[in-house]
């Protein structure tokens, strides 16, 4: 993200319109203050007294929220999310038509009759929205995990859906002990992305896996929406068992099954 894209996608939603050159001046500021005026009651810090950066940043998230790209949590932080929303926005912007990101089967993909299919999801976890948030459970970590946008900022507790939490709860204990929290922070498996978030799927019309209460993601920079084998880092041995945790828990890897988005573990499995 720089401070162009700030600028247009600023102009798009409809707040600014001095020239798209990067550079941020009282304009730019005019656009952002009545935008954190707009949207203050979904701001997740106080603007007036955050970083300019920070405050460049909300004003991006909140212009992408208004054109529905969808980019999370107006906090000022850059997370995959807001990275990936402004990726839709940009493609869009560029091509005049939607992003479509292919998700096919790997073969061997894993699975387990337990593990809800895809197309079974609505009828096992809810419909997204109320339905689903209803039934989220909060679960408690014996140990902390790093927000991985913010790595000074840390997380004990994690929202997911109450059929699929037991089971992560218990992935992430096993991980725990079987890498030690040094070896974990070495090789970012602690780095927490994301879990419940009402969205659609990125690159698709569908609801993501993450409105369903049932997906969470780690690390997100180097095991990206559509980094492949080899050449995303939870592909390299280190991360072998990690990835063998989490499936014999029924929460599978993307890379296992899609071939792609190594970041992203879902219980539920491929139609």
């Amino acid at each position: 993200m720089d401070d162009r894209d700030v600028q247009m996608t600023m102009a798009a939603a409809g707040y600014y319109n001095g020239g798209i050159d990067g550079i941020i001046g009282p304009k730019s500021w005019a656009a952002v203050a009545g935008i954190e005026t707009e949207f203050k009651n979904r701001y997740r810090f106080d603007p007036a007294g955050s970083y300019e950066n920070r405050r460049l940043v909300a004003a991006l998230q909140a212009c992408l929220n208004k054109l529905g790209f969808e980019p999370g949590t107006i906090d000022g932080w850059v997370g995959p999310n807001t990275e990936e929303a402004l990726n839709a926005f940009l493609f869009k912007k560029t091509t005049g038509r939607d992003e479509v990101i292919p998700r096919e089967r790997v073969s061997g993909a894993p699975g387990g009759a337990a593990i809800p299919k895809q197309s079974e999801v609505a009828a096992v976890y809810g419909r997204p929205g109320a339905e689903v948030e209803r039934r989220l459970k909060t679960i408690e970590l014996p140990f902390s995990l790093r927000i991985d946008w913010n790595l000074r900022q840390t997380a004990r507790r994690i929202r997911v859906h109450e059929e699929a939490a037991d089971q992560l709860k218990a992935a992430l204990v096993a991980v725990r002990d079987h890498y030690g929290p040094a070896r974990m922070n070495e090789l970012g498996i602690d780095r927490y992305a994301g879990c419940y978030n009402h969205r659609k799927i990125r690159g698709g019309t569908s609801w993501s896996m993450h409105a369903y209460g049932c997906a969470i993601d780690f690390y997100a920079a180097p095991n990206g929406l559509r980094t492949r084998c080899p050449d995303a880092l939870f592909c390299k041995p280190d991360y072998t068992d990690f990835l063998d945790i989490m499936e014999a828990h029924e929460w599978l890897p993307a890379i296992r099954l899609w071939g792609a988005d190594a970041m992203h573990f879902q219980r539920a499995r491929l139609d």
